[in-house]
């Protein structure tokens, strides 16, 4: 019985891993040298593949291509190779935790999952 019981919930822990999504918008915020920048994700789902582009609003930065988009559950890596940019982090219901790599520096940068790009948590001061 104790065996069943383990079975059940491995196999509900791996739906629920499985189940999980990155399609859809994701804002943070990144701060380089003490200042804000407001970072956007837009992810979509086409057959098996992701693609996003990145939109930097304070930097008037729109619809740059995400040169690479994996996810490996949890694990979720962006790559734009023409600025040589990598964002790892890990997949966590609604946010992604991890870091922004560009020119040899690592910057933290965690991303929430939103429906608008001003959300209340992204606003620029």
């Amino acid at each position: 019985m104790k065996t069943l019981a383990q079975m059940i919930v491995l196999i509900l822990m791996s739906s629920t891993l499985y189940g999980q999504d990155i399609k859809g918008q994701w804002n943070g915020v990144i701060n380089i040298q003490g200042s804000d920048y407001r970072i956007v994700f837009h992810i979509s789902k086409t057959d098996k593949q992701y693609k996003a582009t990145l939109d930097s609003p304070d930097q008037n930065a729109t619809g740059i291509p995400v040169t690479t988009v994996s996810l490996n559950n949890p694990n979720v890596k962006f790559e734009i190779s023409n600025i040589g940019m990598v964002y790892e982090g890990i997949l966590s219901d609604n946010s992604i935790t991890g870091k922004w790599t560009q020119a040899g520096q690592a910057f933290p940068l965690v991303l929430l999952k939103t429906e608008n790009l001003l959300d209340e948590n992204n606003k620029k001061k």
